[in-house]
């Protein structure tokens, strides 16, 4: 026979529930806030201290920087956008290394046009945490 739970309980238990259902997009908080508000700070507690990018136009950045420069340039890359629409889409995670995908959304804030992009994060797990070491990012 099933307990049937009081309805504060109830709206906890359903809060936990999906806090686990999100909780494997592993760095979905850091990587989320920084796409929203253009603030990639954050990303200096999720990157090594080298990150490999290869990120597709309108983003002219690719190459292996320093995690400080690679903050920088994906600060001012972004500058000129601001994210519609944030959509994580896929998972795959192994023991040590994980793969996290978003499809965004662009506006371009001056000229008004849209791009749609993906973000795919190549992250590994270091000392017990997740870092990002890779990120593609495609025009679709």
């Amino acid at each position: 026979m099933r307990k049937i739970l009081p309805g504060g309980l109830l709206w906890l238990a359903l809060a936990l529930m999906l806090a686990a259902a999100s909780g494997p997009y592993l760095l979905m908080s850091p990587i989320e806030e920084a796409v929203k508000t253009g603030d990639f700070a954050a990303f200096g507690q999720i990157c090594p201290g080298r990150v490999s990018v290869n990120l597709e136009l309108p983003f002219d950045l690719a190459g292996y920087f320093a995690r400080e420069k690679f903050i920088r340039r994906l600060r001012a890359e972004f500058s000129l956008f601001k994210a519609e629409r944030i959509e994580w889409i896929s998972l795959q995670i192994e023991d040590e290394f994980a793969v996290q995908s978003l499809n965004l959304i662009l506006k371009n804030t001056v000229s008004g046009s849209r791009v749609y992009y993906k973000l795919v994060f190549f992250l590994t797990k270091r000392d017990r945490q997740w870092k990002l070491y890779y990120l593609r990012g495609l025009s679709l």
